[in-house]
């Protein structure tokens, strides 16, 4: 959801703003960008009209306000993302971005943006996704006690664990210090990979693993898997999340500063003459991991290890943080992201 709001903006960024955004997204020029995006826009507008296993919508949306004066090239070129609205009438402006989110993520995010939130806005990058999918080998409900997750080494909660054993694809990752399993959906296109450090590491490690983490270490691990007999415990939970203006915060560290500068932002491939920026930014993301499946809702708004193979594990427990990616195995790509670190931060 991130990525494809700042990919909005990186249509519209020139110069020094556009530099950044291209090394930090790992893009390398507008068209080739643009055609990626297009390109799965259509894998998945196919997949839905050919009523696939799971369902996921993925949208994006540029509001303008009326006196923005757009390049005409912008129409051409997001002719489904652009829309015009009035920024000074706030309440019918947000009202208009939170329906559109609310319809992209089945209801799961309500609310995005409120009307004080948009009533000096110039402009408003939305992105908002959603995943329901159901596990090829579902867990019993009369299976899931409750047992112990270790928040640290010294901190544990009580939690709803599932469980069950079964044949599963399995691999162990040395790069990241970590034990991945894959629970595919039904289908099998899409799965959900959970990456899983030692518990003896502890916090340092899932830190070690996270700081590590990148694109080319996640394909290359989860082609490395193999199947094995293992017995899966995994807490059933509800994650609600808003992050605000942390993730200008972050997004800063990792390179992008332009973009949330007034004084430097460069928006001209959008408007040569409006004084464009990032001001604030919203995300908000939702999921939801059950015995029969997944449901998962995203949307943003940007105002040493090594180890030889090891024997198979006769069980994988998630009883300690670990991070959780639901992945397109045909596209190879990263539907959701995230990390269950805190149960009390979920119900």
């Amino acid at each position: 959801s991130i990525w494809n709001a700042l990919t909005l903006a990186y249509f519209g960024s020139g110069g020094q703003t556009q530099k950044e955004l291209e090394e930090v997204l790992r893009v390398e020029g507008k068209v080739e960008t643009l055609k990626m995006w297009r390109t799965l826009e259509f894998l998945y507008n196919v997949r839905q009209a050919n009523k696939s296993d799971y369902t996921f919508n993925l949208a994006n949306r540029a509001y303008f306000d009326l006196d923005v004066d757009l390049r005409p090239c912008v129409a051409d070129i997001l002719t489904s993302e652009l829309r015009r609205v009035n920024f000074k009438e706030p309440d019918q402006a947000a009202s208009e971005i939170n329906e559109f989110v609310s319809n992209t993520t089945k209801g799961r995010i309500p609310l995005l943006v409120t009307p004080d939130q948009v009533s000096r806005a110039s402009m408003v990058l939305a992105n908002a996704a959603y995943f329901k999918g159901t596990w090829l080998y579902q867990f019993k409900p009369s299976q899931t006690k409750k047992d112990l997750f270790y928040e640290t080494l010294e901190d544990y909660h009580r939690v709803p664990m599932m469980r069950q054993k079964g044949n599963f694809r399995h691999g162990v990752s040395e790069e990241l210090g970590c034990h991945i399993l894959e629970l595919p959906y039904t289908g099998e296109a899409v799965s959900m990979y959970i990456l899983l450090p030692p518990f003896i590491s502890g916090e340092n490690g899932f830190n070690r693993m996270v700081e590590r983490i990148n694109g080319t270490l996640l394909h290359m691990a989860f082609e490395n898997m193999w199947r094995t007999q293992v017995e899966v415990f995994i807490p059933k939970f509800k994650l609600e999340q808003t992050v605000e203006n942390e993730l200008i915060m972050a997004l800063n560290r990792m390179g992008i500063s332009d973009l949330f500068d007034r004084r430097h932002a460069n928006l001209t491939t959008f408007s040569p003459t409006a004084d464009l920026s990032v001001g604030k930014s919203i995300h908000k993301a939702a999921l939801e991991i059950s015995e029969e499946g997944t449901e998962a809702a995203a949307a943003t708004a940007l105002i040493s290890f090594r180890i030889a193979r090891p024997a198979a594990p006769e069980q994988f427990k998630c009883n300690h943080p670990f991070l959780y990616v639901i992945y397109d195995n045909a596209a190879k790509n990263i539907l959701f992201m995230g990390a269950y670190k805190n149960p009390k931060a979920t119900s």
